[in-house]
């Protein structure tokens, strides 16, 4: 059972980085790709990269850098990206060059731009060419922290971002027939997959929940009612807070988020069987995680476009009630055939789930780092 718990937990710690993700905006000019990255100066450094306990760099860092140590930022970025990125047309590799163009200008803008304790984002070019015919421009993204790649394409009515997972390839733009190559959207499907990989494996607060709810009453019947109610509550949540109709600071939602963790975890050795209270503080647990997404897709949901949202937030919703569906699978595979030997399980499990809420709550509420994977 504690190998199962540490398995659960292992995409934390695979996963420790400093960032969260990085925004690139891809633009298309004929057959020429011009892409521009918003990335962190410190984190283009194999040394600072992956250390959570790394004190944040901020500009007055990057100016006290100096030539000699920007000329190294940017050979350490062009490795970087020549191992993370990767440009295809029509299925094959297609070559990219890149500079950070603001360590060639005289007078690098950042040396008087933004206050001192800003973080020291640059703007990263990439440009490349695309093959006479091509008809299909993926980009391929493997990181090794597991930072997500964003890819915003297109303007106007066919804008679009398009958060990429480490592993993953993704179709930016198409063409057909004589047409120019165009942003191609972000489908139901793709949507679906965005709100499967928040569950499995970025979601660590949701797969602890979920365990939760199983640990309690392992059947099928009142878990799927219970995720099914999680998931309405949520949807309603993050449609709310999506359209601006519900705006809440982040740190209080994701110390609301631990403290649900820790209480499923609690409850559990108290009560023996599920109740109507149960299902009622799911479904007020799931309006709250559901603000907990909205911050996480902020920058990712398609909210000045009314006639994608729709599509978006449904995409992602079924996504995220897969995922829970795919934990509770897991656990049922593991944990079906002890019988009643399960109550072993049960309070080890709840204990353990609800400590871990409890060390979020702390980590949340505080802002210590008590545990670095969380």
């Amino acid at each position: 059972m504690l190998r199962f718990f540490l398995l659960l937990l292992l995409p934390g710690l695979l996963h420790a980085h400093q960032i969260a993700e990085i925004t690139m905006s891809l633009d298309l000019k004929g057959d020429k790709i011009e892409g521009v990255a918003q990335a962190d100066a410190a984190y283009m450094l194999q040394e600072f990269r992956g250390d959570e306990d790394e004190e944040a760099k901020d500009l007055a860092w990057l100016r006290d850098q100096g030539p000699d140590g920007w000329a190294k930022i940017e050979t350490e970025a062009i490795t970087y990206w020549r191992d993370c990125f990767t440009l295809l047309a029509d299925g094959s590799e297609i070559p990219w060059t890149m500079d950070i163009p603001v360590f060639h200008e005289s007078s690098p803008a950042f040396l008087t731009e933004g206050e001192p304790e800003e973080l020291p984002m640059l703007n990263v070019a990439v440009h490349a060419q695309l093959p006479a015919g091509a008809k299909q421009l993926d980009v391929r993204w493997k990181e090794p922290f597991g930072v997500v790649l964003v890819v915003l394409t297109g303007t106007g009515p066919d804008a679009g971002a398009k958060p990429i997972m480490s592993g993953e390839q993704m179709t930016v733009a198409e063409r057909s027939a004589q047409e120019e190559m165009r942003a191609k959207p972000l489908s139901v499907a793709d949507w679906i997959d965005v709100g499967f990989q928040h569950i499995l494996p970025e979601g660590l607060d949701h797969i602890l929940f979920v365990l939760g709810l199983f640990l309690l009453v392992p059947k099928w019947k009142p878990l799927l009612g219970q995720t099914l109610a999680f998931t309405i509550a949520h949807s309603i949540s993050l449609a709310a807070a999506t359209l601006g109709w519900v705006n809440l600071p982040v740190q209080p939602v994701e110390i609301l988020i631990a403290a649900s963790i820790a209480w499923v975890g609690i409850e559990n050795l108290c009560v023996k069987e599920l109740g109507k209270s149960r299902l009622i503080l799911v479904g007020a647990f799931g309006f709250v995680h559901g603000l907990g997404f909205a911050s996480a897709l902020a920058g990712i949901l398609p909210k000045d476009q009314p006639e994608k949202l729709p599509g978006a937030l449904l995409g992602f919703n079924l996504g995220v009630e897969l995922g829970q569906i795919a934990i509770l699978a897991i656990a049922f595979a593991c944990f079906a055939w002890l019988g009643d030997r399960f109550i072993w399980v049960k309070r080890v499990g709840s204990v353990l789930v609800g400590l871990a809420g409890l060390v979020l709550l702390v980590e949340r509420a505080t802002g210590m780092d008590l545990v670095p994977f969380f």
